[in-house]
């Protein structure tokens, strides 16, 4: 049973609430896979990918995290730490004409465009941003930064040259520190002392011998006409495909009778290099050769290949760092894998430099330029947070491994992040000695984001490069700390229902209902329906209550896969069935082939697309599929107007006892959409069972349940002297022998029941029989009422289960009482419904 009730706006209360949770990550905890914090260093200067990695889990390149900030948070303080002017423009009037016309010469003075971002701005306060020292953040190395000291120099000793890529310095060298080269500088240049002929560093790019000859090896290119052998001289390389960079050579082509023989270099050029594939093709060759002369066959080609002796290759004195591997402060260098021969330089690959053997002995001068880093940044992921951080929870705590200060960085609730510094702990629990305070950067609440911009004595600002990034982790992780709050909204709902008294007091249970079918008081009537049978009864008057027999009718019904128009339907079909044993299954039309599949929702499919006659066998075979009632339900087609559009089911055993008719609360349940506005035809709750609005006639939609039972009658029987039985009357008066009956002409009686009389119950023995007919059963059409066993004045349902539904009528969410709780008959009941969301 179910009942529902409308809430009123006064009953449903939403309150949201904040719940906050803290957490806190101790040294390189924050890098671990489960967590995703990232500290991120920014980087000014021009992106070069892989140049400077940050990050633990998620990379990313530090130039593009310090645009990133910059355009986010700090587009508005450019020039300026408490923000930039107002950008305005004025109007310049350019005159008139001597009529007072338009002379066109009208003009804007100022800028008329700058900073449109609001970059977060979390409070009314003065924001104290600095960002402006990294000049306007487009500073390139060595010209900007804190340090105005932006380039120093060093020289080292050459040691060896063990392969092609790697040169080797004198072990403990270079001293960095002597020079004051520390981790804010990186390698511009290296340079070579010595003589130019003694130098390491070769160019891998270089011009061409003059009268380099390279031969062909194959025929591809191929003679189709004219004169040979003959050649062609002063012709541009440039224009023929080539792989490398090189440019400005020229080349003499010589040929024989057949094909190409060579080229040969008569222009140098320049930055070609070993391994360059050159390629001389007929389409660009025949129109350079006069056509009395030789011409190619089209499309065809030949290559040369450029070998290290065909290329004047020179040593060079300088080399920039950023063809090497590392571009930070001492790289290592590593002739095998884990075999460091020490400190010294590495070749990326690449195509510009060589390393060459040198036995002179030197030095090589290495050039540092300060790399002006911007702030940086901690990254907190969203699953960490919520919607944001708890303003006034966020500390990060870090010491120095340069000059050992230590730093706690509060935030202010306001946006901003002022840190306190001391010296270094000189002993476990001791504090520090204070001696500076001052904002170090912002916290953006809602995004995550803490950037710590500095000036600062603590190394805040380059905290993220010292502790290093995935892979290349530096114990300095160690010396930090994170801790913050998150914050999330939780609404609470509450529903207030309350159930007045005796409402809802009654049952919408369909087993509680039945039709009332009678049988009837005509006298004489009953009587003309008596089967003697057996029966030996003994003179009197008998109070009895008959018994009703099973008959062997199954109930049956049909399907017509069609609607009123004759045409088909498609998924307009959605059918309920349920079997006596409570046994229910949904069968859904669907465009797809395979009769007989369950869906995600449970509900087995059926094609419902084509031919009435393909539908109605795809639901034949859905019902007598496995997923279906797997021969539970015989089912069938039947032959109407349209040959085989019907589906006839028979169903053993139907409905329940006291119900002969199929009625669609007890057997079949129909939800089928027929016409264009997708009503259910026939409605919910019909009487008879089929589609009978469809005007069909010419089968029977009635069938007959079978049970074994009483129907609550009770009948006068009079046995006279004979002994026979000479009347059978439905009782005036309730014998006192016998069980209160709603009516005395009992109840759900049907045309075809058949009542047996005992012969036992009239004082005798043998078995005597009523086989009812259309004039012993009284019914009202189209009336059901409730039984007598929930009629009573002491009937009161229980509630067990309280669900909320939205307006689609889809259920929200279900509570389970304790115990089961009456409906009180004298006071209200009220229900408060609470859960939470979000």
């Amino acid at each position: 049973m179910a009942v529902y009730k409308q809430f009123n706006t006064n009953e449903v209360v939403v309150s949201p609430f904040k719940a906050n949770k803290r957490f806190r990550f101790e040294n390189n905890q924050v890098s671990s896979s489960d967590v995703c914090i990232e500290y991120y260093q920014s980087q000014q200067g021009t992106y070069l990918s892989g140049s400077f990695d940050t990050g633990f889990n998620t990379m990313q390149d530090g130039v593009n995290i310090f645009h990133s900030i910059k355009q986010l948070y700090y587009s508005n303080y450019l020039t300026s730490s408490w923000g930039d002017p107002m950008v305005t423009a004025s109007f310049r009037s350019g005159g008139t004409g001597p009529q007072d016309q338009n002379l066109g010469q009208n003009s804007i003075v100022g800028n008329i465009t700058g900073p449109r971002f609001e970059n977060f701005l979390q409070s009314s306060v003065t924001q104290d941003r600095k960002f402006a020292q990294f000049s306007a953040s487009v500073a390139p190395i060595g010209e900007a930064g804190t340090n105005t000291n932006v380039s120093e120099s060093i020289d080292v000793n050459y040691n060896a040259t063990p392969d092609s890529i790697n040169i080797i310095f004198n072990a403990g060298e270079p001293n960095l520190e002597s020079v004051g080269i520390d981790e804010t500088y990186v390698l511009s240049t290296a340079t070579w002392n010595g003589d130019l002929a003694d130098s390491p560093f070769e160019s891998a790019l270089a011009p061409f011998f003059v009268g380099a000859f390279i031969s062909n090896n194959n025929s591809t290119l191929t003679v189709a006409s004219g004169t040979a052998p003959s050649f062609i001289t002063n012709i541009a390389l440039n224009q023929f495909p080539q792989t490398g960079v090189g440019k400005d050579a020229e080349i003499r082509i010589a040929w024989d009778a057949t094909k190409v023989l060579n080229i040969e270099f008569t222009v140098a050029g320049e930055d070609y290099s070993a391994g360059d594939i050159l390629t001389i093709t007929a389409d660009i060759l025949n129109p350079l050769i006069p056509s009395a002369t030789t011409q190619f066959t089209p499309g065809t080609s030949v290559q040369f290949i450029v070998e290290e002796s065909d290329l004047n290759i020179s040593p060079v004195q300088t080399i920039n760092a950023s063809q090497l591997v590392e571009e930070r402060i001492n790289p290592d260098v590593f002739l095998v894998a884990d075999t460091p021969l020490g400190r010294g330089l590495t070749l990326k690959s690449n195509d510009v430099y060589n390393f060459i053997t040198t036995a002179a002995a030197d030095t090589i001068t290495l050039t540092y330029l300060q790399a002006p880093r911007g702030p940086s940044v901690i990254s907190i992921p969203s699953m960490l947070y919520g919607e944001a951080i708890q303003p006034s929870s966020f500390r990060f705590e870090y010491t120095s491994s340069i000059n050992f200060t230590r730093s706690i960085v509060d935030d202010d609730g306001q946006g901003n992040l002022i840190a306190t510094q001391s010296s270094s702990p000189s002993t476990p629990g001791d504090p520090g000695v204070p001696y500076w305070s001052g904002s170090i950067g912002q916290i953006f609440y809602s995004q995550g984001i803490a950037v710590i911009t500095g000036p600062d004595s603590g190394s805040l600002r380059e905290f993220a490069h010292n502790v290093g990034y995935k892979d290349n982790m530096n114990p300095n992780i160690i010396s930090s700390s994170l801790s913050y709050s998150s914050s999330i909204t939780i609404d609470e709902n509450q529903y207030k229902c309350t159930v007045r008294e005796s409402e809802f007091t009654f049952t919408t249970n369909p087993s509680a209902l039945g039709v009332p079918g009678v049988l009837t008081t005509k006298p004489g009537q009953l009587f003309q329906s008596f089967d003697i049978g057996t029966i030996s009864p003994v003179v009197g008057t008998y109070a009895i209550q008959p018994k009703t027999l099973l008959g062997t009718t199954n109930a049956s019904t049909y399907y017509v896969f069609k609607d009123g128009d004759n045409n088909t339907i498609g998924q307009q079909y959605k059918i309920e069935l349920r079997t006596v044993g409570n046994k229910s299954l949904e069968f859904i039309g669907w465009d797809g082939n395979g009769n007989g599949r369950r869906n995600a929702l449970g509900q087995v499919q059926f094609n419902s697309t084509g031919s009435p006659a393909g539908i109605a066998q795809g639901f034949c075979d859905a019902i007598n599929s496995v997923e279906g009632f797997n021969g539970e339900i015989s089912c069938s087609l039947f032959t109407t107007q349209v040959a085989n559009d019907s589906v006839h089911l028979i169903q053993s055993q139907a409905g329940e006892i006291g119900n002969t008719r199929i009625k669609y609360a007890d057997s079949f349940n129909l939800l089928t959409f027929q016409d264009v506005n997708y009503a259910p035809q026939p409605s919910r709750g019909q009487e008879y069972f089929g589609n009978t609005l469809l005007g069909q006639t010419n089968y029977n939609i009635d069938g007959v349940d079978t049970y074994t039972g009483n129907k609550g009658a009770i009948l006068n029987v009079t046995v006279n002297g004979t002994p026979r039985v000479v009347s059978i009357e439905v009782s005036s008066s309730n014998a006192s022998n016998l069980t209160i009956a709603e009516t005395f002409g009992g109840k759900n009686y049907n045309v075809g029941d058949i009542l047996e009389i005992k012969g036992s119950d009239l004082g005798g023995s043998g078995i005597g029989y009523l086989n009812l007919v259309t004039d012993d059963v009284v019914k009202s059409n189209n009336v059901e009422v409730y039984h007598d066993f929930c009629t009573g004045s002491l009937f009161t349902p229980y509630v067990t289960t309280v669900g909320l539904y939205n307006e689609g009528n889809e259920l929200v969410c279900v509570g389970k009482l304790a115990r089961p709780l009456p409906i009180s008959l004298y006071t209200d009941t009220t229900f408060m419904i609470n859960f939470d969301t979000n």
